[in-house]
Protein backbone atom coordinates (compact mmCIF):
# COMPACT_ATOMS: atom_id res chain seq x y z
CA UNK A 1 0.00 0.00 0.00
CA UNK A 2 2.87 2.50 1.26
CA UNK A 3 4.65 1.79 -2.31
CA UNK A 4 1.35 2.32 -4.06
CA UNK A 5 0.81 5.84 -2.15
CA UNK A 6 4.14 7.30 -3.43
CA UNK A 7 3.46 6.36 -7.05
CA UNK A 8 -0.06 7.33 -7.17
CA UNK A 9 1.53 10.60 -5.55
CA UNK A 10 4.18 10.84 -7.54
CA UNK A 11 1.71 10.78 -10.88
CA UNK A 12 -0.60 12.98 -9.89
CA UNK A 13 1.96 15.68 -9.67
CA UNK A 14 3.27 14.91 -13.08
CA UNK A 15 -0.33 15.28 -13.99
CA UNK A 16 -0.50 18.66 -13.10
CA UNK A 17 2.88 19.57 -14.84
CA UNK A 18 1.93 19.20 -18.05
CA UNK A 19 0.16 22.32 -19.49
CA UNK A 20 -1.98 20.38 -22.12
CA UNK A 21 -3.35 18.18 -19.68
CA UNK A 22 -4.46 20.93 -17.03
CA UNK A 23 -6.10 23.04 -19.80
CA UNK A 24 -7.90 19.97 -21.57
CA UNK A 25 -9.47 19.06 -18.11
CA UNK A 26 -9.93 22.62 -16.55
CA UNK A 27 -10.38 25.26 -19.09
CA UNK A 28 -11.67 23.55 -21.99
CA UNK A 29 -14.69 22.16 -20.35
CA UNK A 30 -15.08 26.10 -19.41
CA UNK A 31 -14.92 27.05 -23.08
CA UNK A 32 -17.35 24.72 -24.30
CA UNK A 33 -19.88 25.85 -21.74
CA UNK A 34 -19.45 29.53 -22.02
CA UNK A 35 -19.55 29.40 -25.95
CA UNK A 36 -22.44 26.85 -26.52
CA UNK A 37 -24.75 28.43 -23.95
CA UNK A 38 -23.92 32.00 -25.43
CA UNK A 39 -24.59 30.84 -29.07
CA UNK A 40 -27.76 29.04 -27.90
CA UNK A 41 -29.08 31.22 -24.94
CA UNK A 42 -32.25 32.39 -27.31
CA UNK A 43 -33.21 28.63 -27.86
CA UNK A 44 -33.55 28.55 -23.74
CA UNK A 45 -36.22 29.99 -21.48
CA UNK A 46 -35.70 31.69 -18.14
CA UNK A 47 -36.64 28.78 -16.34
CA UNK A 48 -33.94 26.33 -17.70
CA UNK A 49 -31.70 28.55 -19.73
CA UNK A 50 -28.50 27.61 -21.90
CA UNK A 51 -26.33 27.72 -19.31
CA UNK A 52 -28.74 25.42 -17.13
CA UNK A 53 -28.48 22.85 -19.90
CA UNK A 54 -24.53 23.00 -20.87
CA UNK A 55 -23.16 23.64 -17.52
CA UNK A 56 -24.88 19.82 -17.03
CA UNK A 57 -24.51 18.17 -19.77
CA UNK A 58 -20.96 19.21 -20.87
CA UNK A 59 -19.32 18.72 -17.38
CA UNK A 60 -20.66 15.46 -18.16
CA UNK A 61 -18.95 15.09 -21.64
CA UNK A 62 -15.90 16.78 -19.44
CA UNK A 63 -16.13 13.81 -16.86
CA UNK A 64 -16.47 11.04 -19.92
CA UNK A 65 -13.36 12.18 -21.57
CA UNK A 66 -11.24 11.57 -18.59
CA UNK A 67 -10.26 8.12 -19.81
CA UNK A 68 -8.20 9.99 -22.18
CA UNK A 69 -6.52 11.34 -19.50
CA UNK A 70 -5.29 8.38 -17.27
CA UNK A 71 -4.87 6.62 -20.80
CA UNK A 72 -1.82 9.11 -21.76
CA UNK A 73 -0.74 9.03 -18.17
CA UNK A 74 -0.21 5.26 -18.39
CA UNK A 75 1.27 4.48 -21.84
CA UNK A 76 2.69 7.86 -23.04
CA UNK A 77 6.36 7.10 -24.11
CA UNK A 78 7.97 9.61 -21.33
CA UNK A 79 5.74 7.36 -18.97
CA UNK A 80 7.95 4.32 -19.52
CA UNK A 81 11.13 5.31 -17.97
CA UNK A 82 9.48 5.83 -14.60
CA UNK A 83 7.45 2.93 -14.96
CA UNK A 84 10.38 0.88 -15.89
CA UNK A 85 11.90 1.40 -12.36
CA UNK A 86 8.64 0.87 -10.43
CA UNK A 87 8.40 -2.90 -12.56
CA UNK A 88 12.12 -3.83 -10.99
CA UNK A 89 11.74 -2.22 -7.91
CA UNK A 90 10.45 -4.44 -4.80
CA UNK A 91 6.61 -4.68 -4.63
CA UNK A 92 3.82 -5.43 -6.79
CA UNK A 93 3.67 -4.57 -10.40
CA UNK A 94 -0.15 -3.86 -10.29
CA UNK A 95 1.22 -0.35 -8.72
CA UNK A 96 1.97 0.70 -11.90
CA UNK A 97 -1.66 0.48 -13.62
CA UNK A 98 -3.53 1.46 -10.20
CA UNK A 99 -1.43 4.31 -9.80
CA UNK A 100 -2.48 5.72 -12.92
CA UNK A 101 -6.03 5.19 -11.98
CA UNK A 102 -6.24 6.95 -8.75
CA UNK A 103 -4.11 9.96 -9.54
CA UNK A 104 -5.65 10.45 -12.50
CA UNK A 105 -8.97 10.40 -10.61
CA UNK A 106 -8.07 12.54 -8.36
CA UNK A 107 -6.34 15.06 -11.10
CA UNK A 108 -9.71 15.07 -12.83
CA UNK A 109 -12.01 15.29 -10.28
CA UNK A 110 -10.17 18.12 -8.76
CA UNK A 111 -10.49 20.13 -12.29
CA UNK A 112 -14.11 19.35 -12.94
CA UNK A 113 -14.69 20.08 -9.09
CA UNK A 114 -13.44 23.50 -9.57
CA UNK A 115 -15.07 23.77 -13.27
CA UNK A 116 -18.42 23.14 -11.72
CA UNK A 117 -17.74 25.77 -9.16
CA UNK A 118 -16.99 28.16 -11.24
CA UNK A 119 -19.39 28.06 -14.11
CA UNK A 120 -22.26 27.39 -11.62
CA UNK A 121 -21.32 30.41 -9.61
CA UNK A 122 -20.79 32.81 -12.61
CA UNK A 123 -23.71 31.84 -14.57
CA UNK A 124 -26.32 31.05 -11.46
CA UNK A 125 -26.80 27.44 -12.85
CA UNK A 126 -29.32 26.13 -10.68
CA UNK A 127 -28.73 22.94 -9.35
CA UNK A 128 -30.25 21.07 -5.82
CA UNK A 129 -29.31 17.56 -4.27
CA UNK A 130 -25.53 18.67 -4.55
CA UNK A 131 -24.87 15.39 -2.42
CA UNK A 132 -26.40 12.91 -5.20
CA UNK A 133 -25.13 14.78 -7.98
CA UNK A 134 -21.20 14.36 -6.57
CA UNK A 135 -21.55 10.86 -5.92
CA UNK A 136 -23.16 10.41 -9.58
CA UNK A 137 -20.28 12.48 -10.78
CA UNK A 138 -17.59 10.88 -8.83
CA UNK A 139 -18.32 6.92 -9.71
CA UNK A 140 -18.70 8.35 -13.51
CA UNK A 141 -15.33 9.85 -13.62
CA UNK A 142 -13.66 6.84 -11.43
CA UNK A 143 -14.96 4.63 -14.23
CA UNK A 144 -13.97 6.77 -17.11
CA UNK A 145 -10.32 7.19 -16.00
CA UNK A 146 -10.41 3.16 -15.25
CA UNK A 147 -11.83 2.58 -18.92
CA UNK A 148 -8.81 4.60 -20.82
CA UNK A 149 -6.22 2.63 -18.47
CA UNK A 150 -8.30 -0.68 -19.25
CA UNK A 151 -8.17 -0.03 -23.31
CA UNK A 152 -4.37 0.32 -22.69
CA UNK A 153 -4.07 -2.72 -20.90
CA UNK A 154 -5.65 -4.72 -24.08
CA UNK A 155 -4.44 -2.65 -26.61
CA UNK A 156 -0.91 -1.70 -25.30
CA UNK A 157 -0.77 1.47 -26.26
CA UNK A 158 -2.26 5.18 -25.59
CA UNK A 159 -2.70 6.27 -29.18
CA UNK A 160 -5.04 3.35 -30.02
CA UNK A 161 -7.13 3.55 -27.02
CA UNK A 162 -7.37 7.46 -27.30
CA UNK A 163 -8.73 6.52 -30.79
CA UNK A 164 -11.03 4.44 -29.64
CA UNK A 165 -12.08 6.31 -26.43
CA UNK A 166 -12.85 9.59 -28.72
CA UNK A 167 -14.79 7.72 -31.42
CA UNK A 168 -17.13 6.08 -28.25
CA UNK A 169 -17.52 9.01 -26.25
CA UNK A 170 -18.52 11.62 -29.17
CA UNK A 171 -20.89 8.71 -30.40
CA UNK A 172 -22.34 8.77 -26.52
CA UNK A 173 -22.30 12.04 -26.54
CA UNK A 174 -23.95 12.94 -29.69
CA UNK A 175 -26.37 10.28 -29.20
CA UNK A 176 -27.05 11.20 -25.72
CA UNK A 177 -27.39 14.56 -25.81
CA UNK A 178 -24.96 16.49 -24.16
CA UNK A 179 -23.60 18.46 -27.37
CA UNK A 180 -27.29 19.91 -28.32
CA UNK A 181 -30.75 17.92 -27.19
CA UNK A 182 -32.54 15.67 -29.82
CA UNK A 183 -35.91 15.59 -27.93
CA UNK A 184 -37.31 18.09 -30.92
CA UNK A 185 -36.08 16.11 -33.89
CA UNK A 186 -38.77 13.20 -33.78
CA UNK A 187 -39.66 10.20 -31.96
CA UNK A 188 -37.19 7.95 -33.71
CA UNK A 189 -34.28 9.84 -33.39
CA UNK A 190 -35.63 10.35 -29.29
CA UNK A 191 -35.61 6.59 -29.23
CA UNK A 192 -32.10 5.82 -30.87
CA UNK A 193 -30.95 8.37 -27.94
CA UNK A 194 -31.22 5.73 -25.47
CA UNK A 195 -28.63 4.09 -26.75
CA UNK A 196 -26.09 5.76 -24.97
CA UNK A 197 -25.38 5.61 -21.65
CA UNK A 198 -24.94 9.07 -21.15
CA UNK A 199 -28.52 9.83 -21.72
CA UNK A 200 -29.76 7.56 -18.61
CA UNK A 201 -27.08 9.29 -16.90
CA UNK A 202 -28.47 12.87 -17.96
CA UNK A 203 -32.03 11.65 -17.76
CA UNK A 204 -31.21 10.81 -13.87
CA UNK A 205 -29.56 13.97 -13.25
CA UNK A 206 -32.40 16.30 -15.02
CA UNK A 207 -34.78 14.19 -12.81
CA UNK A 208 -33.24 14.63 -9.77
CA UNK A 209 -32.45 18.42 -9.66
CA UNK A 210 -35.43 19.56 -11.59
CA UNK A 211 -38.55 17.63 -10.85
CA UNK A 212 -37.19 15.93 -7.41
CA UNK A 213 -37.41 12.49 -8.77
CA UNK A 214 -34.32 10.05 -7.18
CA UNK A 215 -35.82 6.70 -8.68
CA UNK A 216 -32.82 6.48 -10.72
CA UNK A 217 -30.18 7.45 -8.50
CA UNK A 218 -29.88 3.90 -6.89
CA UNK A 219 -29.81 1.88 -10.07
CA UNK A 220 -27.18 4.44 -11.85
CA UNK A 221 -25.13 4.09 -8.85
CA UNK A 222 -25.45 0.42 -8.93
CA UNK A 223 -24.75 0.03 -12.20
CA UNK A 224 -21.92 2.39 -12.51
CA UNK A 225 -19.81 0.34 -9.42
CA UNK A 226 -21.04 -3.09 -11.44
CA UNK A 227 -19.32 -1.83 -14.47
CA UNK A 228 -16.56 0.06 -12.57
CA UNK A 229 -15.81 -3.59 -11.09
CA UNK A 230 -15.64 -5.04 -14.37
CA UNK A 231 -13.26 -2.99 -15.74
CA UNK A 232 -10.79 -3.42 -12.73
CA UNK A 233 -10.98 -7.02 -13.54
CA UNK A 234 -10.14 -6.66 -16.62
CA UNK A 235 -7.01 -4.86 -16.16
CA UNK A 236 -6.05 -7.08 -13.57
CA UNK A 237 -6.43 -10.12 -16.65
CA UNK A 238 -4.63 -8.28 -19.46
CA UNK A 239 -1.70 -5.77 -17.75
CA UNK A 240 1.40 -7.18 -18.57
CA UNK A 241 4.32 -4.93 -16.89
CA UNK A 242 6.77 -5.79 -20.53
CA UNK A 243 4.16 -3.65 -21.97
CA UNK A 244 5.24 -0.78 -19.78
CA UNK A 245 8.86 -0.81 -21.26
CA UNK A 246 8.11 -2.16 -24.94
Amino acid sequence: MRNLFLISKEDFKNLFKNPMWVFYSTLFPILLVVILGFLTREAYGNDVTSYDYYGITLMIYAVLTSGMTSANAFMEERIKKPNMRIIYAPGSVKSIYLSKIISSFLFSALCHLFDMVLLFTLYSIHISAIPYLLVLFILTEFLSVALGVMLCCIFKTEALSNQILGIVINMFAILGGLLFPLDGYGKALRSISYISPAKFLTKTIFSIIYDKDFSGFYPTVIILIFLTAVVLIVCDKTFRKEDCIC
